[in-house]
């Protein structure tokens, strides 16, 4: 994946639940970097009928004390 495309076009990849964790996080751990402020929600409607409408929310967490797991 490249981080930063702008649009998905019809060829996707599809990912293992992992691949999809790790490219997540990727994306999460450099908007963070380019400023882009959590604690809200954004919602992705499709027109495509196979396609499900959802809404993702991030919420920032305090810092643990480093014995959770990551994910």
């Amino acid at each position: 994946m490249t981080l930063g495309a702008s649009q998905v076009t019809g060829d996707v990849e599809l990912l293992s639940l992992d691949d999809f964790e790790q490219q997540l996080g990727e994306l999460v751990e450099v908007s963070a970097q380019n400023g882009i402020g959590f604690d809200r929600s954004w919602t992705f409607r499709r027109q495509e009928e196979d396609v499900p409408d959802v809404m993702v929310e991030i919420t920032r967490l305090q810092k643990g004390d480093g014995d959770a797991e990551k994910r």
